[in-house]
Order: structure tokens, then sequence, then C-alpha cells
């Protein structure tokens, strides 16, 4: 045998290079080691968002926020309570582009102002630059500048707009302009995918960290970049913030408003209409919301008496241009609604909104306990709303007039003469209503909320805690033929509200003394 078989004597190889050799010549981790990379990756990106940027968002924010003085140029505009007066929608460039505007919130939560805090500057050639302004200097130097707080704004815009192409326009007391690109641009989520949208536009506001004090602005418009009558801002509205506590630091200081869907087509219940007040008064409401398109003078005199009483707000929502249901949801609903409980929480300073329409009542189902002292007993820290299941009053059951009281001039209440409903109450997010907490709250839908702040829910309120009592005329449907008798808010109710309603009649129409119910209160016919 030859000594000398070729062999080559092993080297000697470091532990980290083996190491690497292996993993690189097994066939697997050589097949799926990219894939691997790529999810660790994201998996880190994840654990960045929410712990470490969370964690940034919820103690870096809030320092920041509380070291600042935030101050307008006059501080005499926000003394005043918002009345809602001068509120209209205004047309962004040309009218025929169908791009509105109404108002502008001053939102400060931590959830809106953290999301996104890239800062974009971009001044039109000729604008006025202040360097004592600190909004101002705020995007033209991002580096050392903190968000304080947003500005959101309420608009119908086209579904499928450039949204990287919407700009804020601030402005304070005519003295400085600063164009911002929008932090958000979102559409509120029932839109059906039609044309035009109710939407909402977010710019952030932010501030220099070094210095003590952040100017507000008063006035925001929106310009958009892709229409030539719309890159110069034209209609402005002003900017509503709390009158007290502008960082949502305390409590809020009033309890229970209302927020009541756009009047429309001659809206002519008058009778309902101070029923509904009269009834929510009792249950501890303290202002309520009506945005008015289209009433009867009947109704007019209505609204104008409870405005005159401190107890409603009347806003103005005439606006046209639209064919509803085919290019923009009826009425532009979802723009007040949203626009609502944030003028409820921001200007108002309210801790509870309800949202309903004319014919809706929430009625808890405790003895003796108001709406109010419901949603106090039931309240927690984590929660956003409560929804209310929904049963029918429909107007084909027989009404009972046996308990109208001889001296009574207004003899049909929805409350006393009706008293039976559907059985059984449909399912929670169907045709149900809710009392929302609007500091929780991003956007509202119709029947449940949509956004909330995070880690906070829904409380579905169970029948035997409540229930939404819907009497409606007109229309007929949901399991009409299986019915109950249910006289709960008559035998609650029953003897002040003939009382309060008589007297609030006979003061808005002292001639008649009776508040007209409507031409076509009742037109549903029996079922043969």
């Amino acid at each position: 045998m030859a000594r000398n078989q070729g062999y080559m004597p092993i080297k000697s190889r470091l532990k980290p290079v083996i190491f690497v050799h292996t993993l690189v010549s097994n066939r697997f981790i050589r097949k799926y080691g990219v894939f691997c990379l790529i999810l660790c990756t994201a998996l880190g990106l994840l654990y960045y968002r929410r712990v470490l940027f969370q964690k940034y968002i919820h103690q870096t924010l809030p320092l920041y926020q509380r070291s600042v003085s935030l101050v307008f140029g006059n501080d005499s505009k926000v003394d005043v309570e918002d009345t809602g007066q001068h509120d209209r929608w205004l047309p962004i460039g040309d009218a025929d582009k169908k791009f509105k505007i109404y108002s502008a919130y001053f939102d400060p939560r931590l959830e809106v102002v953290g999301k996104s805090i890239g800062l974009d500057i971009r001044l039109p050639k000729g604008w006025i630059t202040n360097a004592c302004c600190l909004l101002l200097e705020s995007y033209l130097v991002p580096d050392g500048f903190l968000p304080f707080g947003s500005i959101r704004i309420f608009a119908i815009l086209p579904l499928k707009v450039q949204k990287v192409n919407i700009f804020c326009n601030f402005r304070s007391d005519n003295d400085y302009l600063a164009q911002h690109r929008a932090d958000e641009v979102e559409a509120v989520h029932e839109h059906w995918n039609m044309e035009y949208a109710a939407s909402y536009v977010i710019c952030k506001l932010a501030g220099n960290v070094t210095k003590r004090e952040a100017r507000l602005p008063d006035e925001v418009a929106l310009s958009y970049l892709d229409e030539p009558s719309m890159q110069e801002a034209t209609s402005f509205v002003r900017i509503k913030y709390p009158k007290t506590d502008r960082l949502f630091r305390a409590a809020p200081t009033r309890s229970l408003a209302v927020c009541v869907g756009p009047l429309h087509h001659n809206f002519a219940y008058a009778l309902r209409v101070v029923e509904f007040f009269e009834y929510y008064k009792l249950q501890g409401a303290e202002r309520f919301y009506v945005y008015n398109k289209s009433a009867t003078p009947e109704v007019q005199a209505v609204l104008r008496h409870y405005e005159a009483a401190g107890l409603v707000q009347v806003l103005d929502w005439h606006f046209e241009g639209y064919r509803f249901e085919s290019e923009l949801r009826y009425e532009g609903i979802f723009v007040a609604l949203n626009e609502c409980f944030y003028r409820a929480t921001v200007a108002g300073g309210f801790r509870y909104t309800a949202i309903v329409d004319f014919d809706e009542l929430l009625f808890p189902s405790g003895d003796k306990e108001t709406l109010l002292e419901y949603l106090q007993a039931k309240d927690r820290y984590d929660v956003h709303s409560f929804n209310f299941q929904g049963v029918f009053y429909y107007d084909i059951y027989a009404p009972d007039f046996s308990h109208v009281p001889p001296w009574a001039n207004n003899t049909y209440l929805y409350t006393q003469v009706r008293n039976v409903r559907t059985k059984n109450p449909l399912l929670h997010h169907n045709r149900s209503k809710y009392v929302l907490k609007g500091r929780n709250v991003l956007e509202a839908g119709n029947h449940f909320v949509w956004k909330a702040v995070r880690d906070t829910y829904e409380y579905p309120v169970p029948e035997s805690e409540g229930l939404l009592m819907h009497y409606r005329d007109g229309n007929l449907g949901y399991d009409f033929e299986n019915v109950v008798l249910d006289n709960r808010i008559r035998d609650r109710f029953g003897k002040t509200m003939w009382q309060v309603v008589n007297e609030q009649c006979a003061i808005i129409f002292p001639e008649t003394r009776i508040c007209p119910l409507g031409e076509n209160y009742n037109q549903t016919e029996p079922s043969q």
C-alpha cells in the first residue's frame, strides 16, 4: 500500500466560520432565509409601532403639551360660547365642482396628534412669513418641533379625491398665512361608494420645543392643487376651541347633549318636536343640536322658542347641487352626525352625546331612572358608547286615547297614545341608536361608532336595561305582526309630559294653544 494516497490535512477553522458555513450549506435555510428575514423585520416594526412609538406618544407628547402655553392673537374671541349662528356651507373654489367646507375643531387627543408626526410646508410665492409666529415656524423648521394638537375640518369632497394635494390654510386676524399639507383626509365610512362623501381633513399643529408659547390659528380654509379655482384659499371657517381646558386635562363640565339628523323635505311635525325636547329634558339632556335644511313655519317657530330658551342650537344646513342617494348620502347626514358630536364635545364641553332622530327615544328600564343616571351608573373609563337595541311603535297599531287628560289641548302625544310595539328587539347595529362619549370617539355612524380611541369598547345595552323606542310613521317592516303591549313611558312620564307639552304649545302658538301634528303624521295603512 502506498504511503501517500493524496489526502490533504484538514485545516482548522474558527467556530463562527463553521457556523456560517453550516447555515449557508443548508438547503432549507437557503430557500426560506429571505422570508424569515422579512418576517423578523416586520415583527420588529410592529414592536416599534406598538411599544416604542406608543411609549413616545404617551410620554413625550403629553409632557410637551403640558409645558407649552397655547395663545391666541385675540383671546376675547374664545370667551363667548359659540352659538353656531355663523356656520354655513361654503364652496371651495368653483361652486360647480361641489367641494364644500362647513366647520373646524381643535383636537388635542394623543391618538390623533401622535398618529403621524411628519410635517410638510409649502409656501406659495407672495405669502407673508412672520418669524414670531410659532405655527409658521414649526412647518418651516421641523427639527426641534413637536405637535401639540390637530385641527379637524368637516367637508364634502369627492370620494376619489387626490388626498396628497389637499392643504390646510391657516389664518389669524389676517396677520399671517401658513399652508400645510393635510396629514389625513378620510371619508366617513357610510359613503356607499358614491361620487361625493362626508369627509374630514386633519392637519397637525406644532410648536418649538425650546419656547414656552405656541400661537393658535383663528381660521382655516382648504385648497386643492388639482383644480385651478381651488389652489388659493378662499372660504375660511373659524376654528372652534374648548372654552376652557383646551387640552382635555379635566373631566367634562357638562353631561348630556342630543344630536338630531338634518331636517329636510319641509319637515312639519311641530308637536313631535316639542314632545321630543321635553322627553329628553326629563332624561337629563341639557342641549340639543338641530341641523335645519327645510322645515315648515310651525316647526321653525318651535325651534326659535327653544333656541331663545338656550336649550337648542339650530345650525344652518342649506346646501344644494347633489343628487342625494346617487351622488351623496341623503342630506349630508354623516357630516352632520360627526360635526355634531365634535361640536358637543369640543365647543359644548359635554361628556355624553346621544345620536337619534325625532322619532326615536332612548328609554332606560330601571325604576325611575333617567337616561343620564343610567349612563353614569354604567360608565367606565374604557367605554366609548352605549348601544341600544330598537323596537318599533308602528302607526298601523290602534292608538289608545283612554289616558288623555280632559284639559289637554294636544291629544296625540306619541309616548302617551301609542302603546303597542314589536316584541323582539333588533340586534345591536341593526337600526340601533346610541350615546357616545365624545372624548373617546373618533368617527360616528348612524347606528354605531365606527372609530374610537384604542383600548375602549362599546357597551351593548341589554333589553333588560334599556331600549330604543322608535315611533315610526309611514314605513312598515321588521316583524310588525309580532307585538306586545308596553306602557312604561306612559306610566313613568305621563302626567308630566301632558302638562309640559301643553304649556310649551300654549306659549309657542298662543292663538290656538295647539302644536300642529303635520299633515302626514299617520300615513301607513294597516295591512289587509
